[in-house]
């Protein structure tokens, strides 16, 4: 076995009093790594439950002081109603009301304390909709475990219970790593309609609802393997307005999906845009831009662990799969690859962990064949496809020790960060709540 990860045998999923923290010990690890606080048993509005929201909620990029919150609803007018945990209780934290437009409401609160507890609802002229939970990040001084619930490709095996079973233990975030809708579409509506159907099914409700969402996308938001000469004027701003519609989230630092989040020094979230920015013929896999954020951030970041939300695999597959769909990934792309994974070898960036969707099963492995030089030392974790066809990886012989883990399975997944021990633990879970490989890397 490796050195720096410890494989699991299959064990029994965790199951939860009414699906809320019991899976969440108070005790401390061995050095004192302290587990989230308790939160208050969930709170009941004083309003009735009714109306039209059959989409859920959704809030996005919980921050240490703010948060994104939305609502998609045929109402022209709703009231969004925010609480925040208040000793064993809740306390009103704000009450505003919103004009809707084009079927969305989106708020973002700002002022909001750290790591706390809040829950929300949204009321309409016929009655409220079901009750949100979202989490603030940790301050600058915040040090404790954190969990993060992760999964990709949706397509098949709806409900996606998978979803739900992650959802249930009440992660810190859901992580979704791309292609959540398969479309067919090319306009703002056909798009709308899509994610209207996504937001609807039941493990995508569980999910919004029980925590924020961290969200990437990847090529099927759009349309498959596409390049920007194989898109329709104006497709590529109808597709991310609806992605963004449906996902709530801040824009980055150039206005486009990539962006970073703290969790103060336990971890940093870099979400990468793996798709908008390639130019094939130039070898341009991540714009200019992009690739100088991505490297200035991993090299200048304190945080114990750096999360690359990575659409689609930075792995060398070439034992494995050898140039199949290498195009598609990282992996056709040498220059840039070896340009990120170079620079963090050469500055020495540790803590750093690759997630990534797109391949339909899922690994925990080296991004390189260890002894191979670059990037050798770089882990990645592939979570899902909680609903697309699952491609037969277990049948494939790793005589190299590159893949302590390949999965192939419907699965999402659940990561917890344990600052203390420098671990992250990797548990994916299958759609009857067992889990199906539990890994613990020490990066």
């Amino acid at each position: 076995m490796l050195a720096g990860l410890s494989a699991a045998a299959v064990v029994p999923a965790c199951k939860k009093d009414g699906g809320h923290d019991s899976s969440l010990s108070t005790d401390t690890g061995p050095i004192g790594t302290p587990e989230r606080d308790p939160e208050p048993a969930d709170w009941v509005p004083d309003e009735a439950e009714g109306g039209d929201f059959p989409w859920g909620l959704q809030s996005g990029d919980a921050s240490a002081d703010g948060v994104v919150l939305s609502v998609h609803t045929a109402l022209t007018e709703i009231t969004f109603l925010v609480v925040q945990a208040d000793g064993d209780g809740w306390s009103e934290l704000a009450r505003e009301t919103v004009a809707v437009s084009e079927g969305v409401a989106q708020l973002e609160l700002t002022g909001l304390g750290p790591d706390t507890a809040h829950r929300w609802t949204v009321l309409g002229a016929d009655g409220r909709s079901a009750v949100g939970r979202f989490r603030t990040a940790l301050g600058a001084d915040g040090f404790r475990v954190l969990t993060f619930a992760a999964t990709s490709c949706l397509k098949l095996n709806q409900p996606w219970q998978n979803m739900s079973q992650v959802a249930a233990l009440d992660p810190d975030a859901f992580l979704l790593l791309g292609d959540q809708i398969y479309s067919g579409s090319s306009t703002l509506e056909g798009y709308r309609e899509e994610y209207a159907t996504c937001l609807a099914t039941q493990g995508m409700l569980d999910a919004t609802a029980r925590t924020s969402v961290v969200a990437t996308w990847d090529d099927h938001e759009v349309a498959n393997n596409w390049g920007l000469d194989d898109l329709a004027e104006g497709q590529l701003d109808a597709a991310l307005q609806a992605f963004r519609e449906t996902f709530p989230q801040r824009l980055g630092p150039s206005g486009g999906i990539w962006r970073k989040l703290s969790y103060g020094a336990v971890a940093e979230l870099f979400v990468l845009d793996c798709r908008s920015e390639r130019v094939a013929e130039e070898g341009v896999y991540l714009g200019r831009e992009q690739m100088d954020w991505l490297k200035a951030g991993l090299a200048a970041s304190t945080a114990t662990f750096k999360l690359v939300l990575n659409s689609v695999p930075i792995t060398d597959y070439t034992d494995m799969l050898g140039d199949l769909e290498a195009d598609d990934r990282w992996q056709g792309f040498a220059e840039a690859r070896g340009e990120i994974l170079g620079h963090l070898d050469e500055q020495g960036v540790t803590g750093v962990l690759w997630i990534a969707g797109d391949v339909h099963f899922a690994q925990v492995a080296k991004v390189a064949v260890p002894g191979s030089g670059l990037g050798e030392s770089q882990w990645e974790v592939c979570v899902g496809p909680g609903g697309s066809n699952v491609v037969p990886v277990e049948v494939f012989e790793d005589t190299t020790g590159q893949y302590p883990l390949l999965l192939s399975a419907w699965n999402s997944a659940l990561l917890r960060l344990d600052p203390g021990l420098g671990e992250i633990t990797i548990q994916h879970i299958a759609d009857d709540g067992a889990v199906l490989a539990e890994t613990t890397l020490t990066i």
